[in-house]
C-alpha cells in the first residue's frame, strides 16, 4: 500500500536546533520541569523533560534531504515534534540505533486515500519502523518484549509495543512505541521512544513518564 513519508527515512542531515514554535510550550506556572508539547487542532499533548531538546516542525522540514515538492507534501500531511536528551542534541539522533540518549518522535499524520483502503495495526505499528514488528517478530535481531491493544475515548484505537532490535553492528537498540488511528480511519497518531539497550535502562523511569502524559482526543 501507499506510503506517506516518515522522519526516519527523509532526515538526512542535522538541522540546526530551533526553539520550538509556538505548537510547543513551556509550563506558564509552577517549576519549569518539563516542555509541555502539544498540538490543540489535533488533540494531542506530551511532556517531556525540561532539558531534553526539542525539534519543531520548521526544524524538521531543514533536515529532510528531500525536494521542496516533498518537504511541503510532508508539512501537508504531518504534525511532528521531535526531542532528544543528549547533551549535544542533533536531528541526526532522532530515533537512530546509534543514540546513547533517549531521542523520540510526536507525529500525527493524515492518512491517504490509499492508505486508508484496507490500513490496520499492522500498517500502525510500521508507520515509523516501515516493517511491522510483531509480524516480523520470529526474524533475526528482533525480539518482542510486550504488545498491547489500547482503546481511547471517541473510537481511538491501536497499539503499544516494546521490542529490542538488533543492529548491523550488533548493538541492541530498545523501541518503544504507542500509536492510535481514529474511528474515521483518517488520521493517526504516534510516539516512539528508543535508544540503546543500556541508555534505555538507565532512562526507563522518565521514559514511562513520558509516554504515559501522551494524550489524544479524537477531533
Amino acid at each position: 500500500m501507499g506510503r506517506g513519508p516518515s522522519l526516519p527515512r527523509l532526515l538526512g542531515r542535522a538541522a540546526t536546533l530551533a526553539v520550538a514554535s509556538a505548537l510547543v510550550t513551556l509550563a506558564a506556572c509552577g517549576s519549569p520541569r518539563y516542555h509541555y508539547v502539544k498540538n490543540s487542532s489535533e488533540g494531542t499533548y506530551v511532556k517531556v523533560p525540561q532539558e531534553w531538546a526539542l525539534f519543531d516542525e520548521e526544524a524538521i522540514t531543514k533536515g529532510l534531504d528531500q525536494s521542496r515538492e516533498a518537504k511541503d507534501a510532508y508539512n501537508r500531511l504531518a504534525w511532528s515534534v521531535a526531542f532528544d536528551a543528549a547533551p549535544s542534541p542533533s536531528l541526526e539522533h532522532i530515533l537512530s540505533p546509534s543514540a546513547d540518549h533517549p531521542t523520540g518522535l510526536v507525529q500525527v499524520r493524515t492518512l491517504s486515500p490509499e492508505e486508508r483502503d484496507g490500513f490496520s495495526l499492522s500498517n500502525l505499528r510500521s508507520l515509523l519502523l516501515e516493517f511491522d514488528p510483531l509480524g516480523d517478530s520470529q526474524a533475526p535481531g528482533i525480539e518482542v518484549l510486550g504488545s498491547r491493544d489500547v482503546d481511547r475515548p471517541g473510537g481511538l484505537h491501536g497499539n503499544e509495543f516494546v521490542v529490542n532490535l538488533r543492529t548491523s553492528e550488533g548493538t541492541r537498540v530498545k523501541w518503544r512505541q504507542i500509536a492510535l488511528v481514529d474511528s474515521a480511519v483518517r488520521k493517526v497518531h504516534v510516539l516512539a521512544i528508543s535508544c540503546e539497550d543500556d541508555c534505555y535502562a538507565a532512562n526507563e523511569k522518565v521514559i514511562d513518564q513520558v509516554i504515559s502524559s501522551w494524550q489524544v482526543k479524537e477531533r
